[in-house]
């Protein structure tokens, strides 16, 4: 009989919890795991620096503004169906003749940086007006409420801001809320802008 020779067993060493004096770097350096003093991070740590890939992750807000990539034609497109200006007054605020404007809308050319600029800056306020639920934002338009200036006016000078639409979407909100007190949208005559004017905002100083 041959003698049976057993299997050493070799028992697995118990882990033992690794102190605050060491860090444990796993498959970092090209190994299994290295074992580093945290007294010595500074140099161990720019071994890492070309073998460990560095994200930058940011977090972003959910409404941050996205990059605006439209089209010249698009804008146009969508300044006509919000604010639904006549092609008259779009020649006038960008300086250009009507012709112009219509190639425009059908991308047969493209205007310069300074008119796509201000096309951006009205197509910005459509989106405004649109996300405001302003349903009759066209006769906002040519409303004198900025010391004597329209939202064209303000338009063609290129100095139309965001805190100007503001203004008007928050005036446009006040007299929807008073055309409904009045009782006059309970009314069976058919309904119009007579109300509004184009020379001054109620409550204004024009």
């Amino acid at each position: 009989m041959y003698p049976t020779t057993l299997p050493t067993h070799r028992s697995t060493p118990i882990p033992q919890p690794v102190g605050a004096a060491v860090v444990v770097i796993a498959c970092a350096l090209g190994g299994t795991g290295s074992v580093f003093a945290l007294s010595h991070a500074n140099e161990w740590g720019k071994m890492l620096d070309t073998r460990v890939p560095y994200f930058d992750v940011q977090t972003t807000d959910a409404d941050a503004a996205r990059p605006d990539i439209r089209s010249a034609a698009e804008h146009l497109a969508n300044i006509r169906q919000v604010l639904n200006p006549a092609i008259a007054d779009l020649a006038t605020v960008f300086g250009v003749s009507r012709q112009a404007i219509y190639k425009w809308i059908g991308g047969e050319s493209t205007p310069e940086d300074d008119k796509l600029e201000r096309i951006r800056a009205l197509s910005l306020a459509a989106d405004a007006f649109q996300k405001a639920g302003v349903t009759r934002a066209s006769s906002l338009l040519k409303m004198k409420a900025f010391e004597g200036r329209s939202l064209l006016d303000l338009v063609a000078a290129g100095q139309l801001v965001p805190e100007y639409t503001q203004t008007l979407i928050a005036e446009a909100q006040a007299m929807d809320a008073a055309y409904s007190r009045s009782g006059l949208a309970k009314s069976k005559a058919a309904p119009s802008d007579d109300w509004r004017t184009e020379l001054s905002i109620p409550g204004s100083s024009e």
